[in-house]
Formats: C-alpha cells, structure tokens, sequence
C-alpha cells in the first residue's frame, strides 16, 4: 500500500472546556488524540493525497482561506516550509494545525499518514 495522507478540516467554535475534562469530544469537532483522526468517518476526509507538493498546496490553500490570526509573528511561508518538512519525514509525518483566525473562528486542518503501520490497512479502502 502506498504511504498517503488524508485531510481534514474544521471550521468553527473551539473546544467546549468540559469536552477536553473529559477527553469527550463532540463528533464535529477534530479528535484531541492524533491516532483517532483515522476513526473518523469517511465523509470527514475532504481530500486524499499521495503527494507531498499536492498536500503542501492543499495546506496552502487552506491557510490564504483561513488567514491566521498570528501570521505576523509566524508567517504563513514558515509553516508550509515546516509542512513539507514534516510529510517528508519517514515517520512521524502528520501534520495538525489548529490556530484562530483573523475571523475569530478555530481553524483546524490535518494531513493524518496513512497506513499508520506497517501491514496496516487503510480503513477508507485507499490502496
């Protein structure tokens, strides 16, 4: 099976505080463990990429949509550089981000590995 990332986006309010007390999280909201990203439905996977220029350019995307509200002290170029990076890694290569908007809004975009394991099998039948 060939290493692709799935996406994943939120949009939205934060956490509810009682929901991270108690590791609950409602099921629109992204998962608070990074190993639960592929226990999510498929409906929630919002793209599949096999390349890392390709995710790089989703991640892109997503963040001119979405501006920052920290941009200024962490540009936007740093963290796609910081991306790519992370993709290229042999293991360990998810990439989470969650940051507020200039709209005020919690953003919350994820490249999550896949196959997580060696032997694993992709649970969206992605071969």
């Amino acid at each position: 099976m060939t290493q692709h990332w799935h996406a994943y986006a939120y949009t939205g309010r934060s956490y509810p505080d009682s929901a991270i007390r108690r590791r609950e999280v409602p099921a629109d909201h992204p998962p608070i463990e990074i190993k639960d990203w592929l226990r999510r439905a498929g409906e929630q996977v919002v793209a599949t990429y096999s390349d890392v220029d390709a995710a790089v350019a989703w991640i892109e995307g997503e963040l001119t949509q979405n501006p920052p509200v920290d941009q200024e002290h962490f540009p936007v170029w740093d963290r796609l550089q910081r991306t790519r990076e992370t993709l290229g890694l042999v293991a360990g290569n998810d990439v989470v981000l969650g940051y507020y908007s200039k709209a005020q809004q919690y953003v919350s975009r994820a490249l999550i590995a896949c196959p997580r394991e060696r032997g694993q099998h992709c649970p969206y039948g992605v071969t």
